[in-house]
């Protein structure tokens, strides 16, 4: 077996194992939308490979039309990959009007005014655009490690296939044609050149897939399922983190925790799905009320907390108050028109030396004790 029949097998193989590397991770992470574009690329780069690879003197032409397309494509996807990832509308219209003149371009110089050479050119060249249409996203909205990498190896592939024509033709001076393509100096670049990069790609793209898929299980750990919001591990988290606000001798950090009223009965006469819903506009509530005064959790069934920032503890207090008064005025539909959802709170001011647990302890305390007084209130705490 020749060493090109043995390089040709190998890109192959490497080409089929990412198309399934991404497709596994496409089918059992449906969230992750780019993981699927990028499987969908390496289809096409593993087709556009084996069909340029056996590509003879005599291949009847509409194989190499294909060829051509389907590297067209995998340039297409790994942009539409990217776009994904970034949250960003994918250009369809420039996208679509570099494959048309292109596609122009390939069939006039095939029937009309047959030309290898520069529709070989042409071929890189759209691939460079095609591919390029990535970097925009990533320039707007790249912040990590990931995306300047991204934006390195997307941009140097690009590149890549516009050297290479320059290369050849311009600083080897070589003319191809039908006849001579399988054993020139432009196919062996071409096809070692596709191979590194598509290799490239991989690697990066899939570094990227899971450096997503760890955010993602990472957020969900620290989140509550049904409402969204921080659980308690999450509050923690966000304990241990360096506070966010002004420090000072009238800022405080404050624990506040609050406790749906008789919600057993809601459940109870209503049913769990009724309850549910409650939940969640109970959790909307808060968390519209605290956008910039702290964190908002579910530490329990009906029970919620909210973890300040530095802000004074008249602030703390009075948000405490907003958000019992408030809850009284959401509307409950499943409950019926007369029927309110009140909560107690218990308010703690957290000392140098508090602990998460020290700090909801003596909040769950002043929670009862606003229990104990009547509901749909705030206790404050005694100080540590």
């Amino acid at each position: 077996m020749s060493g090109s029949s043995d390089f040709h097998i190998l890109t192959a193989i490497i080409f089929a194992l990412f198309t399934l590397v991404f497709a596994i991770i496409h089918f059992s992470f449906k969230r992750q939308e780019f993981s699927g574009w990028v499987a969908f690329a390496y289809v096409a780069a593993l087709l556009a490979y084996l069909l340029d690879a056996l590509r003879e003197p005599t291949t009847w032409i509409g194989f190499i039309f294909v060829s051509t397309m389907m590297f067209w494509i995998f340039c297409t996807a790994i942009a539409k990959a990217i776009y994904a990832r970034c949250n960003a509308n994918f250009p369809n219209i420039w996208a679509g009007l570099v494959l048309v003149t292109a596609t122009a371009s390939w069939l006039w110089l095939t029937f009309v005014s047959p030309d290898i050479t520069t529709r070989s050119v042409v071929v890189n060249v759209a691939a460079g655009l095609l591919l390029s249409l990535a970097l925009l996203p990533l320039w707007r909205t790249g912040t990590k490690f990931i995306d300047g990498t991204l934006f390195g190896v997307v941009g140097a592939v690009a590149a890549t296939f516009i050297a290479r024509v320059v290369i050849v033709y311009i600083v080897l001076g070589e003319t191809i044609t039908e006849q001579s393509y399988g054993q020139s100096t432009y196919v062996w670049i071409f096809q070692l050149t596709n191979g590194i990069a598509a290799l490239a790609l991989a690697v990066v793209l899939l570094y990227a897939a899971g450096h997503e898929m760890i955010l993602y299980f990472h957020k969900q750990s620290s989140r509550d399922p049904l409402t969204g919001l921080l659980n308690r591990r999450g509050l923690s988290g966000s304990f241990n983190a360096r506070p966010v606000g002004e420090q000072g001798a009238v800022f405080v950090r404050a624990i506040i925790l609050f406790d749906i009223d008789h919600f057993k009965r809601v459940n109870d006469e209503f049913g769990h799905a009724a309850g549910d819903n409650v939940l969640r506009r109970v959790a909307k509530t808060a968390l519209e009320l605290c956008q910039e005064y702290g964190q908002v959790a579910r530490t329990g069934g009906e029970e919620f907390a909210i973890l300040t920032h530095w802000i004074p503890v008249e602030t703390a207090q009075f948000l405490a108050q907003h958000i019992c008064d408030s809850l009284r005025f959401v509307a409950h539909p499943e409950l019926g028109t007369k029927r309110k959802v009140t909560a107690s709170f218990g308010l703690a001011v957290l000392t140098d030396i508090d602990s998460l647990d020290d700090a909801m302890d003596r909040a769950d305390k002043a929670l009862y004790h606003a229990k104990r007084n009547g509901r749909n209130q705030v206790a404050l705490a005694k100080a540590a």
